[in-house]
């Protein structure tokens, strides 16, 4: 189990499908092992993508969904498509083989796997995908010396970090203390 789950986002060349049986619930991903927002991860209704498609010989896992469209000339079906990217694994090159190999929509800007054609007029801007989340474990409150740190403080140090949208502290179901950063995605994502 990777011990530090990464979320990117990427655009997309084209309307990309939502395959109702790939399709998997906020729940069945955080079963999965994938880290899944809090504010999802007991909804029913969030629909995320599942591919598990071997690369290189190896398994190769990634949950996805799309958060928003764009229409672009020159793209596939005259549309981009905003997507959040979550895997489980980590093979070279994963993601952007996973979309461009099974979804049939190359992340914008990729030259080694977008197939030319057209998709060369969008490579201008350069490459679309960012790694904008990472959460992991804390390295000392999961610890057994800093377990009776934490439960002496947590409710201090958790009111300190909600409100917080870059940083946070969070504590699992379990007992688990994670650790979550965000940065904002690079100007050219919102310049549709």
């Amino acid at each position: 189990e990777r011990s530090v789950k990464k979320t990117y986002t990427a655009i997309v060349n084209g309307d990309i499908q939502e395959p109702t049986e790939t399709s998997i619930t906020s729940n069945e991903a955080k079963n999965l092992g994938v880290c899944i927002g809090n504010d999802e991860s007991n909804s029913e209704e969030t629909s995320w993508q599942f591919i598990d498609e071997e690369l290189d010989g190896q398994s190769a896992v990634t949950i996805w969904k799309p958060l928003r469209q764009w229409p672009l000339e020159n793209a596939r079906n005259d549309t981009v498509t905003l997507v959040e990217l979550k895997p489980k694994t980590g093979r070279y090159h994963q993601l952007r083989r996973h979309m461009a190999w099974v979804s049939n929509c190359p992340l914008l800007g990729d030259k080694s796997y977008d197939g030319g054609g057209l998709a060369r007029l969008l490579r201008d801007k350069g490459f679309y995908l960012c790694s904008n989340k990472v959460t992991l474990g804390h390295p000392y409150y999961n610890s057994p010396a800093g377990r009776k740190e934490w439960n002496a403080k947590k409710e201090t140090i958790l009111g300190k970090m909600e409100g917080d949208g870059n940083a946070r502290i969070t504590e699992e179901d379990d007992g688990t203390v994670l650790v979550h950063c965000e940065i904002d995605l690079p100007a050219k994502f919102s310049e549709f």
